[in-house]
């Protein structure tokens, strides 16, 4: 009786040992087409322009941020 446990637990030991090792086909990973159609802000070259720079930023973050709020509450609502 112990045999057969001991080979019971040697097979599933194999088992997972196996599938972590690569049973199967990697996951696909699908690339966004496009990652925005906001305009990316331009680095200042004088210092000037930073404060500018850091305005335009903020709103650049702030875009993203509402347009994959948006497209989770669209892929929500899918479901």
């Amino acid at each position: 009786m112990r045999m057969v446990a001991l080979l019971l637990a040697l097979l599933v030991a194999g088992l997972l040992v196996a599938r972590q090792l690569g049973g199967g086909a990697p996951a696909q990973v699908q690339k966004p087409e496009a990652i925005s159609d906001v305009a990316v802000p331009v680095v200042p070259s004088r210092p000037q322009d930073v404060p500018k720079f850091e305005q335009q930023v903020e709103g650049y973050v702030n875009d993203l941020a509402a347009e994959q709020a948006k497209q989770l509450e669209q892929a929500e609502s899918g479901k």
